[in-house]
């Protein structure tokens, strides 16, 4: 007896001894979690300007070099384990392919644009942590938009329905998602979460003077 897909709202059949159909297979193949949905360019993009604009008023302070200096760290990494690959040392597929991305990468994206990308996925985890599924399902998504920066990883076909080129991304296999999400979370992730955090607070504050000043306001004569 065929059950039914465990995603939520799906009445679709499974598969095999799946607990998903295959359309939810696939998207947690691709997102992390069957429930995920992809983050954008456009959704990202108001978390970005803030990212940027912080290093734009900081534009003295460490905190960016030591972050690109993790990026180079991670480039460095990624090198060694490609060296000892070409020189015929057996190494985890996973492993390879994982260097190779961030090889990729190390040639065509500014290390200041993988940072600010980066920060400002953690930005929005903070913000909207009902738009990710799980921990997987983010480092899946981290992934895929720091990966979206190099041209390399993008290919483009021409969409008739909305008659312009369509820009795609060619997937990871699963572990390979996995490992680099978690070298850019252990990079990033922390000063990710402290900038949030800044964030919040100045929000705030912001908030506690508006409602101060509407209060004086009302209590003029």
């Amino acid at each position: 007896m065929t059950k039914q897909c465990a995603a939520r709202g799906c009445t679709e059949g499974t598969t095999g001894y799946s607990t998903l159909c295959d359309n939810h297979k696939h998207i947690q193949r691709r997102h992390g979690h069957p429930e995920q949905g992809g983050i954008t360019v456009h959704r990202l993009r108001p978390y970005l300007k803030r990212v940027e604009a912080r290093r734009a008023k900081n534009k003295d302070s460490d905190a960016w070099s030591i972050l690109e200096a993790r990026w180079s760290a991670l480039e460095a990494h990624a090198q060694g384990i490609l060296a000892e690959w070409a020189s015929g040392k057996a190494m985890v597929s996973a492993q390879v392919q994982a260097a190779q991305q961030l090889q990729a990468l190390s040639g065509s994206v500014p290390p200041s644009t993988i940072v600010n990308t980066a920060l400002a996925m953690f930005l929005m985890r903070d913000a909207e942590p009902r738009r990710f599924a799980s921990d997987r399902a983010f480092d899946f998504q981290l992934v895929r938009r720091v990966r979206g920066l190099a041209p390399v990883n993008a290919g483009s076909y021409w969409n008739h329905k909305a008659q312009r080129t369509t820009k795609v991304y060619r997937d990871l296999p699963p572990r390979v998602a996995e490992l680099l999400g978690r070298q850019l979370r252990e990079a990033f992730g922390l000063a990710g979460f402290m900038l949030a955090e800044k964030e919040r607070a100045e929000e705030a504050k912001a908030q506690d003077q508006q409602r101060r000043l509407a209060e004086a306001l009302e209590a003029l004569a």
